[in-house]
């Protein structure tokens, strides 16, 4: 076992940089391709090493544990993680046709195996091509113009069952809204730039379908996309560009706020983070729908990776490169107001918790509110996704008791979820306060 030294650089307040966004800590890389949690460790892919799986200690220590690297002339390069699965694209530049693009694998903290793979059309190259889990399916692009839909409900069996072909798209991020796909992208047309996203209908077994390209501008070039509610914030050459998706034949565009070109985008509750070639923008988007431009601050060189870790209110950042060149962790607390006590997670005036925690089969959550108000309670992985809402209403106060729902650890399509510990978030009015849930089966 290796231990990786790391450079734990504590926030100083100084010139051009605020309180409310303090540096954890800078974990000196090189180059990332992408990097995703996973239990207590996270999964980075490095240039020309495989993917990594490292564990992470409380004072930011990475220590390495093992490397998915399939050999030959294959680089895997882009990738995510579905429970306790990694599917990963080869992004070598010498793909041998004939071998998979399309690796499967199954993986847990101290080692994995390979279950399958596919090459479904002949892909030359897909180092920088984005990949996802959606339906039961992966979704990847082939730069630039081809999409492929491969079946991984078997694993060790990934099977094609669906493509969209020439569409001229080089693809850089893709996102799920219900039951579609939302695609940062720009078009190969008439100028070398011409687009902005594009929304794909992605219900197995119907044939992937394009419902249409948004944004069209020329020298338009999207680099991230994040839908909260029904508005779909992107982060865009030109700044932020937000856009509502009430109906999915028109998405006019909503809000623009100029910035030096938008990379990668992030959510902590009404917090929208956006990492750009200088440095890191915040918004906050309220449930009226208004969005306001809080803060900003300067780095030295371009954001490319932000992932949230909402159990930490941390948000984690690939920089390429400059002063801080690798992983950064930002502490994101002083946006979320999200704290827990000695006596039980409290913020503010509200207070939710759970009994039994740990549960295998089920729990109940209790939770009280200070003021009338409208009320959710969400629950989410540890990855920052969503998998139940189990309370979205307007509620009262009550002066004795308070309220209760059960939960029985699976998702919204009644799938049982893995063990794992997950984050139950209640938002009443200007008041949050989270309390962590154990499944354990």
């Amino acid at each position: 076992i290796v231990v990786y030294p790391i450079l734990i650089v504590f926030f100083i307040i100084s010139a051009g940089w605020a309180q409310t966004l303090p540096l954890k800590a800078h974990i000196p890389w090189s180059w990332i391709h992408d990097f995703e949690f996973y239990e207590n460790g996270i999964f980075i892919t490095s240039y020309d090493v495989g993917i990594g799986y490292y564990t992470v200690d409380e004072d930011f220590n990475l220590t390495y544990r093992y490397t998915i690297d399939p050999g030959g002339l294959h680089q895997l390069s882009q990738f995510c993680v579905e429970e306790s699965y990694l599917f990963a694209l080869d992004g070598a530049s010498m793909h041998q046709c004939g071998t998979p693009i399309l690796f499967d694998y199954e993986v847990n903290e101290t080692g994995y195996e390979y279950l399958g793979g596919i090459e479904p059309g002949g892909t030359i190259w897909a180092e920088f091509d984005p990949i996802i889990y959606h339906n039961g399916s992966i979704i990847y692009q082939e730069t630039p113009g081809d999409y492929y839909r491969i079946d991984v409900s078997q694993p060790d069996n990934p099977i094609l069952t669906g493509s969209l072909l020439s569409t001229d798209d080089v693809c850089l991020d893709i996102t799920a809204y219900q039951d579609t796909l939302l695609i940062a992208s720009m078009q190969r047309g008439g100028y070398f730039w011409d687009g902005n996203f594009r929304i794909m209908r992605n219900v197995p077994p119907d044939p992937l379908a394009s419902v249409g390209t948004y944004g069209l501008n020329s020298y338009s070039y999207t680099s991230a996309v994040l839908i909260v509610d029904n508005m779909l914030f992107t982060s865009h050459n030109q700044g932020l560009k937000v856009y509502d998706l009430s109906d999915s034949g028109c998405a006019p565009q909503t809000y623009f706020y100029p910035t030096e070109w938008g990379r990668c985008l992030e959510q902590s509750n009404e917090f929208i983070f956006m990492g750009c070639n200088n440095g890191w923008h915040v918004f906050e988007y309220t449930s009226s729908g208004d969005i306001q431009h809080l803060e900003f601050y300067p780095n030295d060189t371009r954001v490319l990776r932000m992932r949230m870790k909402p159990e930490e209110q941390e948000l984690w950042c690939f920089v390429d490169g400059g002063s801080l060149g690798g992983l950064v962790v930002l502490d994101i607390s002083s946006y979320t107001g999200i704290e827990e006590s000695e006596t039980g997670p409290l913020s503010g005036l509200l207070n939710v918790q759970s009994f039994p925690n740990p549960f295998s089969t089920g729990t109940t959550i209790s939770y009280s509110i200070p003021v009338d108000g409208h009320t959710t309670l969400r629950v989410y992985n540890l990855k920052g996704q969503l998998v139940r809402t189990l309370a979205d209403d307007y509620m009262q106060s009550q002066q004795s008791g308070c309220y209760s729902v059960p939960w029985d650890g699976r998702d919204e399509r009644n799938r049982l979820l893995p063990n794992s510990v997950y984050i139950c978030h209640l938002v009443s009015g200007n008041s949050t306060a989270t309390c962590r849930l154990m499944l354990v089966k």
